[in-house]
């Protein structure tokens, strides 16, 4: 792995100064214009350019999320005063935008150390939609899923734009099938700048946050660095399971001249942190019931539970170049070529499902009372490039580009006897009849993609107060997978008194490729200066996870891209003191994977996934805010979303059963956001409510969750070069369950049977109070 990353980082590097030494020629001679602006951001613009538009008012600008007069799809646009003012310091990118229409999530424990939630857009959980960085979209390689802590916390984000929907061709990624949450590093000032910030909070939270920007130094080729240290420690709300993060950012900007401008970005990022793997977050109704909600470890070294044989720790870089270049007056080009690396080393007991004091992760064979459990592993490397060049034509913009990407992973699960730290050789692969080699690997796995996305956009402009865009793109996606063993069990085998089910793949190797074209069309149009409606029919596609390819009897199971087509329509108005907008959208999905069974190599059938099944998304979201001339601006955002699953019809051939028409899992039904933002003097306040309704998850019974909703508030005085900020988050203390994993028999929430007591509930953490004190210079 450090091999394939070095290569990759020298084709990066070498790829780079190439272009450099090139562009750099080619501006010697040539004339003087103006010098390109800095990040890029959502199809390639300019992400200063997409705020200063959106803020054009006192209400737009003050407003925690507002949208732009010249979107053409639903858009939520957070800038960097909310963040700083609004958002936990030690808070995450789920943070930042979780006040935007239809967006959920929230932490399952306080502290803001480790992965306690994910964030839903629309009902597309997370994975179904794209995730950026300056442009760059990241995420796992198994499939395009997200570490909210792992990457960058809030102090290296400098603003975000929430875009609903699958945006331009130019919006490139691996997952544009639900949208995008395009995020943005801060830009390096042109001042010299020190800040220091240091917090501490409920749990016995620590931060410190330390910030420089150099302003324009001719030591540095008259460029500008921002470097940014971001450290912190927590006990955490859950019961022992502290942790330590660390990230460190630079940024720098150099304007080689009037013409080109070259912008490198290089992050480093390390957690360590106690949680259990094998079933958490969450809790069983008995812990629950014994131990209270923030059960989660112990410091009981001959129990399961135990913080020494439940812990993670995590790596991840995250680098790039970008090269600006203004070719005449009218064309420019830009090219990003990038990497980011991710490493997961995990310990845990083989199950936390049980009371303290009774083993459950005994070892194979049992070994007195020792405590089984597993190593795992997840290292990645990607890297890529995006080459966009744009035209800027008497009638309109032509927007042309690619993206190259590549990734190497190693995943391994393999079984440990925890308590005398040697290898549980019992599960091995000499239980399986076809496999002779002993081992103690569940998973061992290589896996790699290559790929191409080529792109065409054109902002046709018939009249002053019309645009009209259409767009193709090209995706084509390669996966391999190399496997000696993958996910191994045993089907109806008791070992121990432990009757242990699942199914034995053994070793997975094949190629899966999905090419697709995809089709755009959006349009804008300026009703006045202050109010313009918009449309959009786009169509978009995701490859599948892949833990859905790996199926007994099969090498590599070839499954179809599931599709969405999207159709939106929506108004902005921004003038003076009021912004609002509001769109209504309507998604049909297709070749989405259902359950199913099909042949296995021992003549019987297995479970799998099949393109079979059909989802209807749709809805109407609202955002607006009035501004007062006493420094206090409203707000208030909702939105009622249906994900509905289609009939599915039984087909006995196939080995698909059938299921009525209902709601698809883990989609709230609705989101509601209101509060007030004050600024005068040295005085700054806030106060916001966010409301998440109802949604259902799906055992032998559907099971409906209760939503949830949180009051936050902050308040912060600034005396010279000093500031002192107090914020509370969940002031009323709600503890509501935000997930439900069933065990597959309960009829209801905390089903007092206890036969039904198999299934984790994770909680909304409870209240936490941060107090901070920042000096700047």
């Amino acid at each position: 792995m450090n091999r394939r990353n070095a290569r990759a980082r020298q084709w990066m590097a070498g790829a780079s100064l190439s272009l450099v030494a090139a562009l750099a020629a080619t501006a010697a001679l040539a004339q003087s214009e103006a010098a390109p602006t800095t990040s890029a951001g959502a199809e390639g613009t300019d992400v200063n350019e997409i705020i200063v538009t959106a803020e054009k008012g006192i209400a737009a600008k003050t407003a925690p999320v507002k949208a732009s007069l010249d979107q053409t799809q639903p858009e939520s646009i957070i800038s960097h005063t909310f963040i700083e003012q609004i958002t936990p310091e030690v808070g995450n990118i789920s943070t930042v935008v979780f006040i935007a229409p239809s967006i959920t999530g929230i932490s399952g424990n306080g502290g803001g150390i480790g992965n306690y939630f994910s964030t839903t857009m629309r009902g597309f959980p997370d994975g179904f939609y794209n995730v950026t960085y300056d442009g760059i979209a990241f995420g796992d390689t198994n499939n395009p899923t997200h570490h909210p802590n792992d990457y960058f916390p809030t102090s290296t984000i400098g603003a975000a734009v929430v875009d609903r929907g699958p945006g331009a061709a130019g919006d490139l990624g691996q997952a544009n099938y639900g949208g995008a949450i395009h995020y943005f590093s801060p830009d390096p000032t042109d001042s010299f700048g020190l800040s220091q910030k240091l917090t501490y909070g409920s749990f016995n939270t620590e931060a410190a946050v330390t910030t420089v920007n150099t302003g324009d130094v001719a030591a540095l080729g008259g460029g500008k660095l921002f470097l940014n240290l971001d450290e912190r420690r927590s006990d955490t709300e859950l019961s022992h399971s502290a942790g330590d993060a660390y990230n460190q950012m630079a940024k720098y900007v150099l304007p080689v001249n009037d013409r080109l401008l070259v912008t490198a970005l290089v992050s480093h990022a390390w957690s360590r942190y106690n949680f259990p793997d094998s079933n958490g977050p969450g809790e069983t109704l008995p812990q629950i019931e014994a131990y209270g909600k923030d059960f989660q470890l112990t410091n009981i070294p001959t129990d399961e539970h135990f913080t020494g044989f439940n812990f993670e720790r995590k790596q991840t870089w995250f680098n790039y170049v970008d090269l600006k270049y203004k070719l005449t007056p009218t064309i420019t080009i830009e090219d990003e070529p990038y990497q980011y690396f991710y490493s997961n080393k995990t310990e845990s007991s083989l199950d936390n499902s049980g009371l303290i004091g009774v083993n459950t992760s005994k070892p194979k064979p049992a070994n007195g009372n020792d405590i089984g459990g597993y190593h795992k592993r997840n290292d990645y490397s990607v890297w890529g490039d995006i080459l966009r060049v744009n035209d800027q034509l008497p009638f309109g913009i032509l927007k042309v580009g690619a993206l190259f990407e590549g990734s190497k992973t190693y995943r391994e699960k393999s079984y440990w006897d925890l308590t005398l730290g040697t290898p549980d050789l019992e599960y091995t692969h000499a239980k399986d009849p076809l496999l002779t080699t002993a081992s103690n690997c569940k998973t061992c796995e290589h896996s790699s993609w290559t790929q191409e996305q080529a792109f065409a956009d054109f902002i046709w402009t018939p009249l002053d107060n019309l645009k009209i865009s259409p767009g193709f793109k090209y995706v084509n996606f390669q996966r391999t997978i190399n496997a000696s063993e993958d996910t191994l069990s045993y089907v109806n085998t008791v070992i121990d008194g432990i009757n242990v089910n699942g199914s034995t793949i053994g070793p997975i190797h094949g190629t899966n490729t999905y090419s697709s074209p995809l089709y755009f069309l959006t349009a804008n149009y300026k009703i006045l200066p202050v109010w313009s409606l918009y449309a959009q029919y786009a169509t978009s596609f995701l490859i599948p996870q892949l833990s859905e390819l790996q199926v007994p009897g099969v090498s590599l199971q070839h499954l179809n891209p599931e599709t969405t087509v999207n159709y939106q329509l929506g108004t902005v108005y921004t003038h003076g003191s009021i912004t609002a907008d509001a769109d209504v959208y309507l998604i049909d999905a297709a070749n989405t994977n259902v359950a199913c069974t099909i042949p296995d190599r021992n003549g019987g059938v297995d479970a799998a996934s099949c393109n079979a099944g059909k989802v209807t998304y749709s809805g109407f979201e609202g955002e607006g805010a009035y501004a007062l001339p006493i420094g206090l601006t409203v707000f208030a955002n909702g939105s009622i979303n249906n994900a509905r699953q289609e009939a599915q019809v039984a087909n006995a051939a196939s080995g698909i059963a059938g299921n009525p028409a209902q709601e698809l899992a883990n989609a709230p039904e609705s989101t509601a956001a209101v509060g007030g933002i004050y600024a005068h003097g040295p005085w700054h306040a806030s106060l916001t409510y966010k409301m998440v309704g109802g949604e259902v998850v799906y055992a032998a019974n559907q099971i409906r969750l209760p939503g949830y909703n949180t009051m936050n508030a902050s308040v912060d005085y600034q005396y010279g070069n000093w500031q002192l900020k107090l914020q509370g988050f969940n002031l009323f203390d709600h503890r509501q369950v935000t997930n439900f994993a069933p065990s597959g028999s309960e009829t209801e929430l905390f089903d007092p049977n206890p036969a039904h007591a198999g299934g984790f509930y994770t909680f909304q953490s409870g209240r936490e109070l941060q107090l901070t004190l920042v000096a700047k210079y």
